[in-house]
């Protein structure tokens, strides 16, 4: 996997990207929650990604 196709959103303070793995240590009181029926929103988790073809995620 080429990790140079990757992007960060919300690039955490420690992390670990080789070919073969990706390591992140995130900080407390993050996530990706989006709402919940009271309302809640988190959405600060870092997101390390990369564009796609087609219509789908993939999560190798």
């Amino acid at each position: 996997m080429n990790m140079k196709e990757f992007q960060w959103v919300r690039e955490p303070q420690k992390y670990l990207a080789e070919s073969d793995r990706v390591e992140i240590t995130t900080e407390p009181h993050t996530d990706l929650w989006q709402r919940t029926y009271y309302h809640f929103r988190n959405d600060n988790a870092p997101v390390f990604q990369r564009e796609t073809e087609g219509d789908h995620s993939d999560f190798s």
